[in-house]
């Protein structure tokens, strides 16, 4: 960043309440015709003031020169009104603007922020983390005589601060800074503040967070601003200013000690957990009632290739016994499916999207066992089973791929074994014992179960079902996880793998060696 001859003193932030003697300096005796070296000298005692060269160009601010620089008022927990009898305020409003008021110095940007820390909801962070930039906003602009700083005035809000928070972690030597930075390079990129909010809950079973919330966020509640101010006669070389000796105050960075820094790996999805909407909502004709028919399916996915493998179970239950109306199933399934774009994690990296998606066609098999009655005089038992093909397409619903909807059509051959059934005695009538009976008139020593046979070839279900990856496969190590993320720390996984690397580029070296034993000695030999 340009910073003319302000550049060896941008080293640390001014911040309200502090008890350091910036606070306490007042300005120099008045006098109507000021050096250049006396000038440079006053505004070199406040990082947030910089000058700069008249009509030079300004690089911009990174994260880090603006919280290093940058004046601070810190707010109460939800209140965006200045603090009275705060000493920066009065530091300002009582030295440094009316010396930059009656300066020769002219106003070449002023850089403004507001935030809020990121506990509460993300709407009224929003609206706290604008109030407060703009309280501050425009205490200055009452202050500055400056007809042209609307203009040259650049304010940004920082709905949940986050960057700043890795910035304080990463300069106190946070034991936890590798983590939570890489939390937020994911979802910060995404612009998904509520997920990363929810990450950073979760870790340490919800510890980190409350540290967090005793440690930093106290510090977020903020709102900050740098100002430029251009000199208009021709800057004074930096060594000449150095050789003056000007009672230059060099404040330096917090020491800060190298961190390993993990990363996060997104982890491939093992297993899906399902339900077909349709039968969820089911309403059965001859029942006439809604008939939710319970339903769960799962689908195991490969590392590689275009096969995955599934399994469904259905079992509506459902009995009314004063209108004789039943309805009883139990059916299971095996399928196995064939995506025709692959699944192969070498060309699906994980957390970019669900690796089997789109179109596909399977084959599947089911057997049941099934009690349907829709009054007194008709109904059926019996047991089943079947096979056939299908074919559907899969939707995913989130960004990440963990959510999706499949359409789904089947058809195929179906054979059961059954025996109708009514309530009463078929053979007598008029004998009333509140019984179930076979629909059997004949002797009884010739009646045998199931000897009634249907089949059926045609369409056997269709679907809409909400699909949901459950499980997921652990990276470091083996096993699997509920969590569809993990930190790799730089000490573990990774560490090993270098190892590995080592190891082999060794044993090339050592293959090597005869090879260039016997080169040297043919040298010798010439």
């Amino acid at each position: 960043m340009l910073l003319g001859t302000r550049s060896v003193v941008l080293a640390t932030s001014f911040v309200s309440g502090q008890p350091d003697s910036l606070n306490t300096l007042s300005a120099p005796a008045d006098t109507t015709l000021r050096s250049v070296s006396d000038t440079l000298s006053f505004y070199d005692r406040y990082p947030f003031i910089r000058i700069v060269p008249r009509n030079s160009e300004l690089a911009p601010v990174t994260d880090e020169e603006f919280f290093n620089t940058s004046a601070r008022v810190i707010f109460p927990v939800n209140k965006f009104v200045l603090p009275k009898n705060d000493s920066l305020l009065r530091l300002l409003s009582g030295t440094i603007f009316p010396r930059i008021n009656s300066d020769s110095l002219r106003l070449k940007k002023l850089l403004f922020r507001g935030a809020a820390s990121p506990e509460g909801p993300l709407r009224w962070n929003r609206t706290l983390g604008n109030n407060r930039m703009n309280a501050l906003y425009r205490f200055v602009r009452q202050h500055i005589s400056t007809a042209s700083a609307d203009t040259l005035s650049q304010r940004d809000v920082d709905v949940e601060d986050y960057r700043t928070l890795c910035i304080m972690m990463r300069q106190a030597g946070d034991r936890d800074y590798g983590l939570v930075q890489a939390l937020c390079d994911v979802y910060l990129a995404k612009d998904d503040l509520p997920t990363l909010k929810r990450r950073l809950m979760q870790v340490h079973q919800g510890r980190l967070w409350r540290r967090l919330l005793r440690t930093y966020y106290p510090k977020l509640r903020s709102a900050r601003f740098v100002m430029i101010l251009e000199r208009p006669e021709p800057s004074m070389p930096l060594q000449h200013i150095e050789a003056s000796g000007l009672p230059y105050v060099l404040p330096s960075l917090p020491s800060v000690r190298p961190i390993p820094v993990p990363t996060l790996v997104h982890r491939r999805e093992l297993l899906s957990v399902k339900t077909n909407v349709l039968l969820d909502l089911a309403y059965m004709p001859g029942y006439n009632r809604w008939c939710p028919i319970p339903n769960v399916a799962v689908e195991y996915y490969p590392l590689h290739g275009h096969f995955t493998f599934g399994a469904s179970f259905d079992c509506p239950w459902w009995q009314d016994y004063e209108g004789h109306k039943y309805f009883q199933v139990r059916n299971y399934q095996l399928e196995s499916r064939y995506y025709f774009r692959s699944g192969d994690i070498r060309r699906n990296v994980p957390g970019q999207g669900a690796a089997f998606r789109g179109f596909y066609v399977q084959a599947y098999a089911h057997v049941g066992l099934y009690g349907i009655m829709f009054d007194a005089d008709n109904g059926w038992m019996g047991e089943g089973l079947g096979g056939g093909v299908g074919a559907g397409y899969v939707l995913p619903l989130s960004r990440d791929g963990h959510w999706r909807l499949e359409f789904q059509a089947q058809a195929g051959y179906f054979i059961t074994g059954y025996d109708p059934f009514q309530y009463e005695n078929p053979v007598n009538p008029n004998y009333r014992d509140h019984l179930y009976y076979y629909k059997w008139t004949k002797k009884p020593a010739l009646f045998k179960k199931r000897q009634y046979r249907f089949s059926w070839l045609g369409p056997t279900r269709v679907g809409i079902t909400l699909s949901y990856d459950l499980l997921y496969r652990r990276v470091a190590k083996k096993g699997v996880s509920f969590r569809s993320w993990e930190i790799m720390e730089a000490s573990g996984a990774y560490r090993a793998n270098e190892a590995n690397k080592a190891n082999e580029a060794n044993k090339a070296h050592e293959a090597n060696k005869p090879h260039e034993a016997h080169d040297s000695e043919r040298r010798v030999a010439q």
